[in-house]
């Protein structure tokens, strides 16, 4: 259903596909690549259709590709290369048994390396999810010798990790099977760490070391790791000692909380469009969770927050009310919490926010300039509560990547916008190579004109979501033609899906549209987030950009850039 809710790239009937390398495009970007291709290179774009349209929640499309896919499998290896992708998609969905006996079922001996190391890797992911910790283990002890020295020290940690929730006597079995002398080691030395004497783990590490005396485990830059103390925390990148969020994963039959306003005042623009967007989602994914919608105009999150903890509930999408978010993280969740907007109070241990803030759109401007080397900007905003926020969070972003500080030229209203400008130029000693402009398209289009008559024109415009209606035929935009413009990469054309929303939502604006991408995209960042806490380079591509969590444990959402008229 939401084929036409990316950007498009220019297709190459020339390029030749790398069916397991990491997905950079759209699906709609591969549709073309497909279209385009020649016969030989139709079943590797074909794998990599199908594995973009799982990495969007498509997962209908993906198992329509599959069933391409396997009508034209000619080889064995067509077969096993389908199975690959089959049980990727399915382990998406949660269904993890499915899953693994379709790996189970593939034929290692003859896939290429690039092929191979695919496998080992979402093997491991499979295995570790059914409770199989000694075979992921193993499985990412094989990834390790398909893959570069960087993501070799990545496998072998996953696979300690793995080996401290595995049983001892798979270990040692492992152990007394293994031919090669480091997984050997590794093996010898996930078997001490769990012993449960720390005088006994000293002993043997003091062996173990003359053993091994070059040993990669010693190269892993864990804490400790030559006196037998733990190494390795459980839980990856995000665990305490990193970041503020912890996950659980969710499958079939689990239920997941919903607190929105579905009455009352902000039902038609907010609540209404959001829940549309996690309904679509749960649709479109095919997994059988429970859903459970909480009206908070109609009653106290408190209450509700209790009555979900008493239901089981896994996770919880919401709220999008401020208050009502400080309300909820002070009972202090034990579960995972999307927020849908940032409270007086940020923090707590379980809790990631996916917003429509005015902050983002800072960011991701500041992020363009810098691709363009954009030098000395200058933000243009309204004199009024966002627009100082936007400028601050520009210029926070812009200090910290650049050690420097931005001018703002802030205007009262568009009558005054010529003097205003005036006026900016005139207190400016080094001219600007670049604007932000946080206004309306028919805003930012004047600002472009009384620019000029000042001598305070530059080479470019930059203008975020607050600038595009969602309609990308919008005669607005024809004012605006030639500037860069960021926004979700499904607003930034036209779509099938977006003329439904209108026609359902009477009042529907891009805002709205908004709501309903942010919805949409966090009934799947439920289903992604523990995978994204154990894995940082884990990626939702979502309606309302690339979801990804950084670091420190805070979740960043990319959006998109066109240049706007530039393919007319």
């Amino acid at each position: 259903m939401f084929s036409g809710c990316s950007l498009t790239g220019n297709h190459n009937a020339y390029l030749e596909p790398q069916p397991f390398s990491k997905l950079t495009e759209s699906s709609e970007w591969y549709e073309d690549q497909l279209s385009a291709s020649t016969p030989e290179y139709n079943f590797d774009w074909q794998i990599l259709l199908a594995r973009a349209y799982s990495a969007e929640g498509d997962t209908n499309r993906a198992f329509e590709v599959l069933r391409q896919m396997r009508e034209q499998a000619i080889t064995p290896l067509h077969g096993n290369y389908a199975d690959i992708i089959e049980a990727q998609v399915r382990s998406s969905t949660g269904s993890y048994t499915q899953a693994l006996a379709l790996l189970n079922s593939v034929d290692t001996v003859n896939l290429p390396q690039n092929a191979l190391a695919y496998y080992y890797n979402l093997a491991g992911k499979v295995q570790d999810r059914t409770g199989n910790y000694a075979a992921a283990g193993q499985s990412f002890l094989n990834l390790a010798h398909t893959v570069n020295a960087a993501d070799k020290k990545i496998a072998w940690k996953k696979a300690l990790q793995e080996y401290r929730q595995a049983d001892n006597r798979e270990i040692l079995s492992q152990f007394k099977s293994s031919q090669d002398n480091n997984d050997r080691g590794f093996l010898e030395y996930a078997l001490i760490q769990k012993s449960p004497s720390e005088e006994a783990r000293s002993r043997l590490m003091s062996r173990f070391t003359a053993k091994y005396p070059n040993h990669p485990v010693f190269s892993l830059n864990t804490p400790d790791t030559a006196d037998g103390r733990e190494p390795i925390p459980v839980g990856g990148p995000n665990s305490s000692q990193h970041g503020a969020v912890s996950g659980t994963a969710i499958g079939d039959g689990d239920t997941i909380a919903v607190f929105l306003p579905l009455t009352g005042r902000y039902a038609a623009l907010i609540g209404q469009p959001v829940r549309m967007g996690i309904e679509n989602a749960f649709r479109d994914r095919g997994i059988k969770i429970n859903i459970k919608f909480y009206d908070t105009a109609a009653g106290s999150v408190s209450d509700y927050y209790q009555d979900a903890m008493a239901s089981g509930t896994k996770a919880i999408i919401g709220p999008i009310i401020k208050n009502e978010v400080d309300e909820l993280l002070s009972f202090d969740p034990q579960v995972p919490v999307i927020a849908l907007n940032e409270g007086q109070n940020q923090g707590g241990r379980n809790v990631v926010y996916l917003t429509l803030a005015p902050e983002v759109d800072a960011r991701n401007a500041v992020q363009e300039m810098g691709k363009d080397a954009v030098s000395n900007p200058v933000i243009i905003a309204p004199q009024n509560d966002k627009g100082s926020r936007i400028s601050r969070a520009f210029n926070d972003y812009w200090l910290k990547s650049y050690n420097q500080n931005t001018s703002v030229c802030y205007f009262t209203d568009v009558n005054s916008l010529e003097s205003t400008l005036k006026s900016c130029a005139d207190n400016t000693p080094n001219p600007f190579d670049a604007a932000y402009i946080y206004g309306t398209a028919n805003e930012a289009s004047i600002i472009r004109e009384y620019s000029k008559n000042v001598g305070f024109g530059m080479p470019r415009y930059y203008v975020g979501s607050k600038s595009n209606s969602g309609v990308m035929n919008n005669s607005a935009l024809m004012g605006i033609k030639g500037m860069k413009l960021g926004d979700q990469p499904w607003l930034l054309q036209n779509s099938s899906i977006k003329e439904q929303i209108i026609s359902i939502l009477p009042k529907a604006n891009g805002d709205t549209l908004r709501c309903f991408a942010v919805g949409y995209d966090s009934y799947n960042l439920v289903l992604h987030l523990d995978k994204m806490i154990n894995n940082p380079e884990e990626v939702v591509r979502g309606l309302s950009g690339d979801i990804s969590i950084n670091s420190q444990g805070r979740l960043e959402r990319n959006i998109s850039w066109i240049t706007v008229g530039e393919n007319d």
